[in-house]
């Protein structure tokens, strides 16, 4: 885990333009503010991070608004909109010299779909980064060829789930991977709680995602994963996994340093991001592990 400053005014940004539209009274939030700013204070250390941040944000307005899900719509909304063009993509991999490689960068790119870094993101602007990537982007081939070697040796993979919408593509990934290595066991962890425009079990049962592979909850509340602090029930499965694939800046974020069973793919979204790993905005990271980027 690890938090940076920049992190700190993009969560509190993200909150108001959130709050804004369900509570509109400026008093009101003021004092979302003031209590945010007094429980964020035991956290404002590198050793957090921005989804720790978050989960605060949004259960102080949770409070304040009854509002369980401010983004039930949009999750909706992509959900369906992923729904409605599976199958061309799905043909589309299908149609590569390398299906495998061609729907990670698919799953990859798809974590565009983020509410947490934008305040908007259009369909439209979904479709030309997923063509873009689809196009253009080669996963870095030591990673990849790392990632097979012990898909082949263990036939065991736990995928951290990130987004709504994301997660059709991800079922792509699963299909593509049950190909390659038809005794695989696939199991994808889902938020233990509606956060941003994260995925849930609701989620990923409207998709269908539990049809295809063990869907199960991490547990987690935060938007990102943190294994120090999962329910009993999920730290076995995390535990006992020889191979991790996070998916999305959340979960590099809150992921431990230096763990080789972790691969992390997302796309970087932001500025400091990009800095900090010396790539540049919209590109795919897929990488084995991580470390301090401070």
């Amino acid at each position: 885990m690890e938090l940076y400053p920049n992190c700190v005014t993009c969560v509190i940004n993200n909150l108001l333009h959130t709050a804004e539209k369900i509570l509109p009274d400026p008093d009101a939030q003021m004092e979302l503010l003031q209590m945010v700013m007094e429980r964020f204070r035991p956290e404002m250390r590198t050793g957090s991070s921005a989804p720790v941040l978050t989960e605060i944000a949004y259960s102080l307005l949770r409070e304040m608004t009854g509002v369980e899900d401010p983004f039930s719509e949009v999750k909706e909304d992509f959900n369906c909109l992923m729904l409605g063009l599976e199958d061309s993509y799905r043909e589309l991999v299908k149609g590569t010299d390398y299906p495998l490689h061609s729907a990670f960068v698919l799953a990859g790119s798809a974590n565009f779909i983020d509410f947490g870094a934008f305040h908007h993101v259009s369909g439209e602007k979904v479709l030309s980064v997923l063509e873009e990537h689809m196009k253009c982007t080669r996963l870095q081939k030591e990673t990849f060829a790392s990632f097979l070697k012990l898909i082949e040796e263990h036939r065991s993979l736990l995928i951290l789930c990130d987004n709504c919408g994301e997660i059709v593509l991800d079922k792509i990934l699963v299909i593509e991977l049950q190909k390659r290595f038809p005794d695989i066991s696939i199991t994808c962890a889902v938020r233990g709680r509606p956060i941003l425009n994260d995925a849930t079990i609701e989620d990923a049962v409207y998709v269908g995602l539990d049809r295809l592979c063990n869907v199960v909850s991490s547990g987690s509340e935060i938007a990102g994963f943190d294994p120090g602090n999962c329910p009993f029930e999920f730290s076995g499965i995390y535990d006992k996994s020889p191979v991790v694939l996070c998916k999305g800046v959340g979960n590099f974020e809150s992921a431990p340093f230096g763990d080789k069973r972790l691969f992390f793919l997302f796309i970087v979204k932001c500025e400091n991001l990009s800095k900090r790993l010396g790539l540049p905005l919209k590109s795919i990271v897929f990488q084995q592990g991580r470390g301090s980027l401070l």
